[in-house]
């Protein structure tokens, strides 16, 4: 019950005073709630008016100002932009080098350009592939391509920014190329017989060549088109041919060639271009 009345006694306090500040209000010819709001409120507005100006530069801009502002931002968007494609093309360069780091490393007399495989000829039987490096990159016609896993091909036509590259599935391949274990020497070629399959063969071998399945062949050198030592890939197994019964033997790519996405153009090596007395299975060029 005393908490009842107390409570009453506030309410009717507090209607009491809101009856005199209504009457003061309308002696003085003012709202005073109004007066008390823009007190109150006062301090605020300063605030978030300073804020804005803040943000605005201290005055409201022009729309021209705002406009060239806009473009400005536009233009430093586009180059963020292009920074970041740049970027990442160059992290994958980078990615691609320190995966051929190793083959540098063995040869320090090769030059190199990382390239990429940006399209593929459907109508190439060989999977030939154009790449994103041309003349201006040093790449010239007839350098070697390879991968981390060996040579795969050549380049046979190059423009300013791009090359095309022919496989070692094509039966234009010619290759000097011998068998590391045994030492037996022939021409690697590709063959319409194979290609679908992804191999090729090793032709223009002796009769009594001691060649053995899972030996691995490597390039010769001879020729000055191909450095020595570049592995072509390994022999699966031996047969004749069906026409002459002459001997040859079946390679196998280390490197999946209808597949490949990026590679290596060697532009530059020791003996490049230096033709040495060769047997006709060594020829190691293609013309």
């Amino acid at each position: 019950m005393k908490d009842n009345k107390y409570g009453k006694r506030i309410i009717s306090s507090a209607f009491i005073v809101l009856l005199v500040v209504a009457a003061v209000s309308a002696a003085m010819g003012r709202n005073i709630f109004t007066d008390i709001y823009a007190r109150i409120s006062a301090p605020f507005q300063q605030a978030a008016t300073g804020i804005f100006n803040d943000a605005a530069g201290g005055s409201q801009k022009s729309r021209e100002e705002l406009i060239a502002e806009n473009e400005q931002l536009k233009k430093e968007i586009n180059e963020l932009a292009a920074q970041v494609i740049n970027y990442d093309d160059i992290k994958k360069e980078n990615e691609i080098l320190r995966k051929y780091y190793g083959i540098k490393d063995d040869n320090p007399d090769y030059k190199i350009a990382v390239a990429t495989v940006i399209r593929r000829d459907p109508n190439d039987d060989f999977y030939g592939f154009t790449i994103d490096k041309g003349s201006r990159d040093d790449v010239k016609v007839n350098d070697p391509v390879i991968t981390e896993n060996g040579l795969i091909g050549w380049i046979s036509e190059v423009t300013v920014t791009t090359s095309k590259v022919k496989t070692l599935l094509s039966p234009e391949a010619k290759v000097g190329a011998m068998d590391k274990k045994s030492g037996d020497s022939g021409i690697a070629t590709g063959s319409a017989l194979f290609s679908e399959d992804g191999l090729l063969m090793l032709t223009v071998i002796s009769a009594d060549n001691t060649i053995k399945p899972n030996d691995i062949i490597i390039t010769t050198g001879v020729g000055g088109v191909y450095p020595a030592d570049l592995i072509i890939g390994r022999v699966t197994r031996l047969d004749t041919n069906t026409y002459d019964t002459t001997p040859y033997a079946v390679i196998q790519p280390y490197e999946d060639i209808k597949t490949i996405s990026d590679v290596v153009v060697i532009t530059s090596f020791e003996g490049q271009g230096v033709i040495e007395e060769a047997s006709d299975t060594d020829t190691g060029s293609k013309k």
